[in-house]
Order: C-alpha cells, then sequence, then structure tokens
C-alpha cells in the first residue's frame, strides 16, 4: 500500500506563526479536515527539506524556463545546506541556465516540493486542498500565504 500526505508549509521558509497559532494549529486543521486520520504539526529551528516523493516531475529555472536537471539540482541544495547547523540557508544562488539569483524555495517544482521551519503534516485521507480551504488556513496562520505538497 502506498503512503499519501499533505503538506502544507508557509512560503517564506524562515517564517514561523507565533506560538499561540501553533499551539491551536492541530485542532484548526483537524477541525478542517475531519476525515484526516494524522496530523503532525512541526516547528525547528532548522530549515528542513519537504519533498512530494514519487510525484517529483522536474525542476524549472523561475526566470528563463529551463529545466534543471536533477545533478544541477543537488548541486545547489550541497551548496545551500549546512551540514554543522543541519539546516538549509535559503541563500540566493546562482541558477547554471541563466545566472538568476534564487533560494530553492523559489525554484519552480512539479510536483510542488519546499523548505521551512514550520510545517502541517497529515495523510491525505482528504484529497485535494480547494482554494477556500487553502485561504482559511492562510488566515489562520496569521495571513501568511502557503504552499501545499501532495506527497505521494
Amino acid at each position: 500500500m502506498s503512503e499519501h500526505g499533505i503538506i502544507i508549509l508557509l512560503q517564506d521558509p524562515q517564517q514561523q506563526p507565533n506560538a499561540n497559532i501553533v499551539a491551536a494549529t492541530k485542532a484548526f486543521i483537524a477541525g478542517l479536515f475531519p476525515a484526516a486520520e494524522h496530523i503532525d504539526v512541526t516547528c525547528t529551528v532548522e530549515v528542513r527539506y519537504y519533498d512530494c516523493g514519487g510525484n517529483f516531475e522536474h525542476i524549472h529555472c523561475p526566470a528563463c524556463q529551463t529545466e534543471l536537471s536533477v545533478e544541477q539540482w543537488h548541486s545547489l541544495m550541497d551548496a545551500d545546506y549546512n551540514a554543522e547547523s543541519n539546516s538549509f540557508a535559503m541563500q540566493q544562488l546562482a541558477l547554471p541556465c541563466c545566472g538568476k539569483l534564487c533560494n530553492l524555495n523559489q525554484l519552480q517544482y512539479s510536483f510542488e516540493q519546499g523548505f521551512g521551519r514550520f510545517a502541517i503534516i497529515m495523510d491525505n485521507s482528504v484529497g485535494a486542498v480547494d482554494a477556500a480551504t487553502q485561504a482559511a488556513i492562510e488566515v489562520f496562520l496569521g495571513k501568511q500565504p502557503v504552499k501545499i505538497i501532495y506527497r505521494h
């Protein structure tokens, strides 16, 4: 049996909601998604990478739309990762295609992937997150835009 999940991250990987919001997040998400059997809320000091698992297709440059090879992307990941702090720095890196400066979170992933210090992780017994539900989550999290990752 394959595992399907939904990961909700803040668009800004360095941000976390305030402590009161974090404490209430699990109950809020459970209210929105009563069919979810498992919900975790994670806050960390380090910026972590959250992938889409087997849904991964490709990565494109946000400036010139060139597809980056997996090897190029791994090089960028290695350049941004700090083993001492076990964290991604989210520094501006020059992309190999056109030299555009961006961080790893700004690349165009298909399917969506992301980075963050705050994550809501749940099983995908709920289906796709519609726009109205996403907007409600963003308002609840202090009007911060979110990124939705579907993991398979």
